[in-house]
């Protein structure tokens, strides 16, 4: 038999051998390499990219739609924020984000409770400071509500909670109670420990705590409205000064 072909130098190249090879290249793509048709390999392959996302991914998509709606609250507010624009800026679609969130309340109610538990972690570092008696403790706190009031994202969202006693109140509320419940857990707690240490045993500790925290708020409200609040050394100054006073009625406790 006489095979045309093609001469090279030092090379001889069937004709017919790029025929055969397409013809192989087309069996290949109908059968695939495992006998599984191209169509079903196509086919199973898009039926896996719509599937359900691995635990990573949406972990993942969470941590994005919670990034995207916190960075929205805080740029436009909570009425002007819609789901839509949450969506679109987590890059997911508004299917997506309803599965996890019944509507905007729920979302906003999502953010503040993680960033309370961020915070929360926060402190609890710095907790190590916070010295071995009543005095040294007291003094931690004020120190601590202080520098977290004069956070730029702490101050963000009180603004955005304030925004909210209008239009989701219920939040607000149960933003504010966490908060305060909070901190006055930690400082009764402290009040019952280092309490006796320093010769006194409060009859009420949670009310002291409670007024504790009110005579912290008294000093910031005083700081603001003397133009002093952004002075810390003042600041400071009128804290310590204040927790002094608080202390040495402890007798009264």
């Amino acid at each position: 038999m006489i095979i045309s072909q093609w001469r090279l130098p030092g090379r001889v190249i069937p004709a017919n051998n790029g025929r055969r090879r397409r013809q192989k290249g087309e069996m290949a793509a109908a059968t695939g390499e495992n006998g599984v048709s191209g169509a079903t390999a196509v086919a199973g392959g898009a039926q896996r990219s719509r599937g359900r996302p691995s635990r990573k991914e949406a972990e993942a998509i969470d941590r994005s739609v919670l990034e995207a709606a916190r960075e929205s609250f805080l740029a436009h507010g909570f009425t002007a924020t819609t789901m839509d624009a949450i969506a679109a800026r987590a890059g997911v679609t508004k299917a997506t984000l309803y599965q996890r969130y019944d509507d905007k309340v729920a979302m906003l109610r999502a953010v503040l409770h993680e960033r309370v538990a961020a915070w929360s972690a926060v402190s609890d570092r710095r907790a190590v400071n916070r010295g071995d008696t009543l005095d040294k403790r007291l003094e931690h706190y004020a120190r601590s509500i202080t520098r977290w009031s004069r956070d730029p994202e702490v101050r963000s969202f009180g603004e955005l909670i304030r925004e909210c006693w209008g239009t989701a109140r219920a939040v607000a509320e149960e933003m504010q109670t966490i908060r305060v419940t909070r901190m006055l857990d930690v400082i009764e707690k402290d009040i019952r420990e280092f309490g006796p240490k320093a010769g006194v045993t409060a009859a009420n500790p949670r009310l002291i705590a409670e007024l504790f925290l009110g005579m912290i708020g008294g000093v910031h409200r005083y700081l603001e409205d003397s133009g002093q609040a952004d002075d810390a050394a003042i600041a400071q100054l009128c804290l310590d000064q204040a927790v002094n006073i608080f202390v040495a009625g402890k007798s009264a406790w």
